[in-house]
């Protein structure tokens, strides 16, 4: 709707209540708070209206510039500002899973929304395609995608709970991990009965992040992008809090 269009739709409410006897002009240009002839002349469209008169006819007749829209334009725009609210995240250029190295950039030709409402997509947030990993057989299973943080904060502030990409150099894999006296480890769901075999990170603590690579923040499948976003995937730790 354009100004010009609120003021057709205000002047069309006013001549219908002076057609069906509600208002004369001359009570209306004085509520108003106009001349008999200017209100006269605006109703029949060869005067335009003002800003100033536009407020006053609005509070004379109790309404808001709210009231002017039709019930689909007020339809286009509430669609329009939900789809707005969930921008769509790049994904990395190649998938992220056994056998491959953690991608080299970024594929901005494809992207997805973000599972949750945000004004702009943070930059720090990118979209993984999974490949599936036989030793992560029940945190991955059913997925396909996964949001990723890689911001420095969610790479260096490991909690036991988070799921992580951790970088083996020639492949990088979603991991558990766990921290040590000295150092930390990798567990996978195979690997997590048996801490035993859970993978030694020989890295400083204040280098963690050359070998964390992201926190898995949600995984979904691809292939939902028309279901509702609450039916797309799960969240593995609160979205309030990113």
């Amino acid at each position: 709707m354009t100004f010009e269009d609120a003021q057709r739709t205000l002047l069309a409410g006013v001549r219908d209540r002076i057609r069906n006897g509600e208002l004369t002009e001359r009570r209306f240009a004085r509520l108003i708070g106009i001349s008999q002839p200017h209100a006269h002349n605006v109703l029949k469209g060869v005067r335009k209206l003002s800003p100033q008169v536009c407020d006053a006819i609005l509070r004379f007749f109790h309404m808001s510039l709210l009231d002017l829209a039709s019930l689909n334009e007020f339809n286009l725009y509430l669609q329009r500002k939900i789809e707005e609210r969930y921008p769509e995240v790049p994904f990395l250029e190649t998938p992220v899973g056994p056998r491959l190295p953690w991608p080299a950039g970024i594929d901005r030709q494809r992207s997805f929304p973000l599972p949750f409402p945000s004004v702009i997509a943070p930059p720090h947030l990118v979209m993984a395609n999974l490949l599936a990993d036989p030793e992560m057989y029940s945190t991955l299973s059913g997925y396909d995608i996964a949001l990723l943080d890689t911001s420095d904060s969610q790479r260096s502030e490991i909690t036991p709970e988070g799921l992580y990409i951790v970088d083996r150099g020639n492949e990088a894999v979603a991991r558990y991990v766990r921290p040590g006296a000295r150092v930390h480890y990798a567990i996978s769901d195979a690997s997590l009965p048996a801490p035993a075999n859970w993978e030694r990170l020989a890295v400083p603590a204040r280098e963690r992040t050359r070998v964390i690579r992201a926190r898995v923040q949600w995984m979904g499948r691809e292939h939902d992008r028309a279901l509702p976003v609450n039916q797309r995937g799960r969240f593995l730790y609160d979205p309030i809090s990113w």
